[in-house]
Parts: C-alpha cells; structure tokens; sequence
C-alpha cells in the first residue's frame, strides 16, 4: 500500500497518531500504519523519541523540530509530504 500525500507534517503526524491509538482500525488502516511506521522507523531512535515527547521546554522544542525537520526530508524524497 502506497502512503497517500499529505499537505504538512502536522497533516501525516496527526494521522499517524490517530491510527496509533485506533485499536479497532480496519485492515486498510493496519496496512497503511504498518507502512508509516516502517518510514519512521529509518529514522535514528533519538528523532524518533523527540516526535513522540511531550516535553515543551527549550530544548525540547529544539530536538522535536530538529526531528521534524528530518522526518519532513523523508517523507518529501518519498514524495508524501508537499510542504
């Protein structure tokens, strides 16, 4: 299954997350979930730990949009992110 395109990162995020918490997604769902995790998951643990924090300090904050930045470059070479 294909990652459709998505107009933000805040756009594919927000999607990813709410599959996450989706326990009773449909088969499509898993599939499409399965294929997003597997584009985070070729990023470095630590970026992956920053996407996922809640912390909101300074440094936080820094990291996450470090790790954005870097998911944001994944997903735009795949083509699934426009922005």
């Amino acid at each position: 299954m294909k990652i459709p395109g998505y107009s933000s990162l805040a756009a594919f995020l927000a999607h990813y997350r709410a599959l996450k918490s989706d326990a009773s997604r449909s088969a499509g769902d898993d599939q499409l979930f399965a294929e997003m995790s597997a584009v985070l998951a070729t990023l470095a643990p630590e970026t992956r730990a920053a996407l996922e924090s809640g912390e909101d300090n300074a440094g936080a904050r820094r990291h996450r949009a470090r790790a954005e930045l870097q998911l944001r470059r994944a997903l735009a070479a795949r083509g699934i992110v426009a922005d």
